[in-house]
């Protein structure tokens, strides 16, 4: 709903510090942070195929982008 087509995700940055958590963080908790937060739904596990399919989607959507681990 808030970043459609993966838009403003950036997932080639993580992991990286992420001032929300307070720590530094993976791509899926933050998926799990605005399932949470702004979705105000329950987080999905680790192994939980909706979250593999959340994560292969948005890495999809930025194929072709440069990896740049920790850049904010």
């Amino acid at each position: 709903m808030c970043h459609p087509d993966a838009a403003n995700t950036h997932p080639e940055t993580y992991p990286k510090y992420q001032v929300q958590l307070g720590r530094v963080a993976l791509l899926r908790d933050m998926i799990n942070w605005c399932i949470e937060n702004p979705l105000r739904g329950k987080p999905l596990a680790d192994g939980d195929p909706k979250m593999r399919a959340m994560e292969a989607y948005i890495y999809a959507q930025r194929k072709g982008t440069k990896l740049e681990y920790g850049k904010h």
